[in-house]
């Protein structure tokens, strides 16, 4: 089968390869050789983490969930194709960031507290402003999915926040997805059994946004006390150009497979490992 790596390029090539099992890197990087890597201290404690976020789930959050669940009457069901773009009648899911607008001494620079993303605006004539701005600037041009655009919009001089009341400021809004608002089935399952549901949902987000966060600092701990031996091997590659971050992903690799070695552990148990050994202090606990 024709190798798909030429048409994806240096970097995409590199990233293609950092998930693969150990030694992925080794075989195109330096055949029959190995790159040499001096371990940082990692067990028994040596890598102190803190503050990374507990994976418990507060009785509260569950209840919140539930209630919340309880009041939506419609869900958002994507649509792939809308012709000439987002009209009336449709929903779309934005990302946005407001910038001093004309006539402003900082004109063009970002604006605090404005940057939102999974966004959902119903485009409706009825909305209040100054969504209604939006709803006209994203419908007025046919804005497709994943299309971009800047545009003035003018906060009434009510409005509830003083900083933008009676203001113009510059919005630049991404259109990520168009779809629809679909009437919801009511969920007619005992209360008991819909908040258990609820509460393993939470759980397993709360659990993997804690493991994501943890690995994070454990990967900023051994880059840093670690050496890894790769500036020969990646000269040697032709094809091959090395950002900072695809380097860096790539020294992450070979730690990993040489703690793997040093271990005598699958590859797969390596991170598992790492954070066993690691003291790891929890916020909030």
């Amino acid at each position: 089968r024709r190798s798909a790596l030429p048409w994806l390029g240096a970097v995409g090539a590199v990233a293609l390869l950092l998930p693969l099992a150990r030694s992925s890197f080794v075989a195109i990087l330096a055949p029959g050789r190995r790159v040499r890597v001096t371990l940082g201290p990692y067990k028994d404690g040596a890598i102190s983490v803190s503050g990374v976020p507990s994976s418990r789930v507060e009785d509260a959050a569950i209840d919140a969930a539930l209630t919340k669940k309880k009041a939506r009457k419609s869900e958002f069901v994507r649509i792939n194709f809308t012709g000439s773009g987002a009209r009336l009648g449709l929903t779309v899911i934005i990302e946005m960031e407001a910038r001093r607008g004309q006539g402003h001494p900082d004109k063009g620079a970002s604006i605090p507290g404005t940057k939102m993303k999974d966004f959902q605006l119903e485009l409706k004539e009825d909305q209040p402003e100054p969504w209604r701005q939006f709803v006209d600037a994203i419908v007025s041009r046919g804005m497709g999915q994943m299309e971009q655009k800047t545009f003035p919009v003018t906060f009434p001089a009510d409005y509830r926040k003083a900083d933008f009341a009676g203001t113009t400021v510059d919005f630049t809004v991404l259109v990520r997805e168009i779809g629809e608002l679909r009437p919801l089935a009511p969920d007619t399952r005992p209360e008991a059994e819909q908040r258990e549901e609820l509460a393993a949902e939470l759980r397993t987000l709360a659990e993997k946004k804690s493991l994501e966060a943890l690995d994070a600092k454990l990967r900023e701990a051994l880059l840093s006390s670690s050496q890894v031996d790769t500036e020969a091997k990646t000269k040697s590659v032709s094809w091959a150009k090395f950002g900072p971050q695809s380097e860096q992903a790539m020294k992450w690799n070979f730690i990993l497979e040489e703690v793997a070695r040093v271990e005598g552990i699958p590859f797969v148990d390596v991170l598992p490992f790492l954070r066993a050994q690691a003291a790891v202090t929890y916020a909030g606990v």
